[in-house]
């Protein structure tokens, strides 16, 4: 009966969180991790969400209708089991290989599977730890990330681009739209800004407005934090600064700003010494651009995945 009633709550659960999508409401999420996740997916979360409550409810009623003795339904419901382990096997792979951010309501529900194979009885066990162990290995085995981001450039990656009159410098910014100190590195380059600007986001977003930009909705974000894993930051803003004769990767708001307005603006241009560089190629991309060696800008920098610190009164960003 125990198993019953965890499945049923696993519904209810999965359902809510249907609701929540639906609805606009604030989803059962205890970081950024879930938001990130569901902007790599091709299928929407609110059918993820509605496939999670079916294979509940259909775990509910075939443990409910196997306790008047018809082993057909514990056979059925054991099969059900694996099959979620499996394809846990798999999210929980993507997670951890390819966005590298765990969804703190995804391993709820993973969590919930494995109780139910766990109290299935040791048979069970041991054909889901040999089942989970397989998907693994075959996950493991091949190259995801390669394969998603071979010839991917970080143009791929911008979800809007601004021309500028500086053509000889051209930036990326890495941004969230939960970071405050994305957004100040934002409203900077509103006030005044002169090179070329490429807006590359960690996740998708629905609204996004910067004067004068042009919009694309082909951009995958994906390519974004495999480039800031690559120089295994976890904290953004990051701006990449691609000039003539060197490439900068800076972090942090005050640095970036700060680069932005000796750079972007008609002022005198200063020596950024102890900033990785190296010399851009003419067909440049995420692997070439590599730059090791930042320093940690932890007071004016959000972490990739969770919420940033609100800012103190009088500093938070209104959003529009």
């Amino acid at each position: 009966m125990i198993r019953a009633i965890i499945a049923f709550l696993a519904s209810v659960l999965a359902a809510a969180q249907a609701f929540f999508i639906y609805t606009g409401g604030k989803t059962i999420c205890f970081s950024n991790g879930c938001a990130i996740v569901d902007s790599l997916t091709n299928v929407s979360p609110l059918y993820f969400n509605i496939a999670g409550f079916l294979f509940f409810q259909a775990l509910f009623w075939s443990l409910l209708w196997g306790r008047d003795g018809a082993e057909h339904w514990h056979k059925f419901a054991r099969l059900l089991l694996l099959a979620g382990l499996c394809a846990e096997a798999v999210l929980v792979y993507f997670q951890y290989a390819i966005v590298t951010v765990f969804c703190s309501y995804c391993m709820l529900i993973f969590a919930c599977i494995v109780l139910l194979n766990v109290l299935s009885g040791p048979r069970q066990i041991f054909r889901g730890i040999v089942l989970f162990s397989a998907v693994m290995v075959a996950c493991f085995s091949l190259q995801f990330g390669r394969a998603a981001h071979a010839g991917g450039s970080l143009d791929q990656g911008s979800m809007a681009m601004v021309v500028g009159e500086k053509q000889e410098v051209k930036l990326y910014l890495f941004f969230s739209s939960t970071c405050a100190h994305c957004e100040k590195v934002i409203e900077a380059l509103q006030e005044e800004n002169n090179c070329t600007v490429h807006f590359n986001p960690i996740e998708r977003i629905e609204n996004f407005t910067f004067p004068g930009s042009r919009f694309s909705a082909e951009y995958n974000p994906e390519i974004n934090i495999s480039f800031l894993n690559s120089l295994s930051m976890k904290e953004i803003p990051v701006l990449v600064a691609m000039e003539l004769q060197n490439t900068m990767v800076l972090r942090g708001e005050q640095r970036i700003r700060h680069y932005l307005d000796e750079t972007c603006r008609e002022k005198k241009a200063v020596d950024y010494s102890g900033t990785s560089s190296a010399a851009p190629t003419a067909s440049t991309n995420v692997a070439e651009i590599i730059l090791p060696g930042l320093e940690s800008q932890r007071r004016d920098a959000c972490p990739v995945d969770t919420e940033c610190d609100p800012l103190p009164p009088g500093k938070a960003v209104e959003k529009e």
